[in-house]
């Protein structure tokens, strides 16, 4: 028979080679490689871009109490009836003599008031 030659796995057939090409084998390896590498870079460097973007976009407000608490002292001390207030420095001595502090809504109204006489005033 001649098929009995040919079932003999043990003798390798001549030319049969487990990688008879190895030039496209290691242009698809090199190529791969490269591409593996290009896209983690661009994904790192669209990452961090996206990151750095964010970081600088971000609005940062740090309030304290310390801050509230004087926000709040500030507002109530606008909304106190008219009284004179004096100034000293530190070794006591008088600054400022007298000084009108006016709530901001009569103040306004001053100025309203005041504006308003004048534009009488200037009709006549």
């Amino acid at each position: 028979m001649a098929h009995a030659e040919l079932d003999n796995q043990l003798d390798p057939l001549e030319g049969d080679t487990e990688d008879p090409r190895g030039g496209p084998t290691w242009v698809i390896c090199i190529a791969s490689s490269i591409l593996v590498f290009v896209t983690c870079v661009a994904v790192a460097g669209l990452y961090y871009g996206a990151e750095r973007i964010e970081a600088d976009s971000k609005f940062i407000s740090v309030t304290s109490q310390a801050s509230e608490t004087r926000r709040l002292a500030e507002k109530d001390r606008l909304m106190l009836e008219a009284h004179w207030e004096t100034y000293t420095d530190a070794g006591g001595d008088l600054v400022i003599d007298r000084k009108l502090k006016l709530p901001i809504d009569e103040a306004m109204q001053i100025i309203v008031d005041r504006n308003a006489q004048q534009g009488a005033a200037a009709k006549k």
